[in-house]
């Protein structure tokens, strides 16, 4: 199975409310990790890895982050 996968990097300044706002706005839209896509959290980064092209597609246009290499 491929997985489609964006990196949202931590920055200096964010706050627990700015992740819990983040994270909030992501299970809005694609529901609670599963189903859709999966979570990685690193100490300096959150990796999602979504199962369908186009939602990662959505993701990156609601959301600040980058793109990483597709994962067999």
């Amino acid at each position: 199975m491929t997985l489609y996968a964006a990196r949202v990097v931590w920055h200096a300044g964010d706050t627990m409310l700015t992740w819990d706002r983040f994270v909030e706005s992501v299970v809005k839209v694609f529901g609670l990790p599963g189903k859709r896509y999966v979570t990685e959290l690193h100490p300096n980064y959150m990796d999602f890895k979504f199962y369908n092209e186009q939602d990662r597609v959505l993701f990156l246009t609601g959301w600040k982050a980058k793109i990483l290499p597709e994962q067999h």
